[in-house]
This record gives structure tokens, sequence and C-alpha cells, in this order.
């Protein structure tokens, strides 16, 4: 076998001016029109720039969705920073209220006096322990 591709033999008449002759036996070949109508490109088009315009638009509603939470985000921390420090001042002022010095002037203010004997009562018997009238 070759790799030379196999070739017609060639016609040895004059050439004609016009057209070619055709071999006999084979049919005459002609261009025919298509049934169906070329496509048009503007669909695909409409549908690309209709792609794009929603994934901007997408693009755009995220970032804005993100800058608001980003904001709303922002505000919350502030108002726990706020929060975070009365709550601090007010335990210091609890602390402060309820040290033994505090509490001392506060009652000798509203008029209580030190007890001289502390006594304390047994639930289950009922009796006074460590006072001057009861047993010791």
């Amino acid at each position: 076998m070759s790799a030379l591709p196999a070739r017609l033999p060639r016609a040895t008449t004059a050439p004609t001016t016009g057209h070619r002759e055709q071999p006999r036996g084979l049919p005459r070949l002609r261009a025919v029109r298509s049934t169906v109508p070329p496509r048009s490109v503007v669909p695909y088009l409409l549908l690309c720039a209709t792609i794009l315009l929603g994934s901007l638009v997408g693009a755009l509603v995220l970032n804005t969705h993100m800058a608001v939470a980003a904001h709303e985000l922002h505000d919350t921390q502030r108002q726990l920073n706020l929060l975070l420090e009365a709550e601090m001042s007010l335990r210091q002022e609890v602390e402060y209220v309820s040290s033994p010095v505090e509490l001392e002037r506060r009652a000798t203010e509203l008029g209580m006096e030190r007890a001289a004997h502390i006594g304390y009562i047994d639930l289950a018997t009922g009796r006074l322990i460590g006072s001057e009238t009861g047993d010791k």
C-alpha cells in the first residue's frame, strides 16, 4: 500500500469556458439553501448580558447586606462595652458598700448599736446558746 492519495485521471479535452463537465455516471451536485433559518446571536448575547447583570446585582446586594451586618455588629459591640463598664462600676460599688467598715458606718448612721453579747438559737432544742441569760 502506498501513502499517496489516489487521484482521478485528468480529462484530456481542452478546457471550455464557463463550467467544467462532470464525468458520466455521477450526478451533478449543486448547493441548496437550508430550510432552517440561520440562528441569530442576539438571544445568546441577551442571555450572557442577563447572567452578567444578575451576578453584578447579586454581588451588590450581598455587599450591602454585609455592610449593614457589620454596622449592626459594631453598634452592638459598642453597647456591650458600655454595659460591661456599667457592670464593673456597679460591682465595685457593691463591694465598697458591703465592706465591714462601710456596714458599721451605715449602721451607726441608722442608730444601731453594737451588741454586747451575741447569742444563737438551737433550732432542735429551742434554747439560747451563748447569751448571758441562757446556757453556755
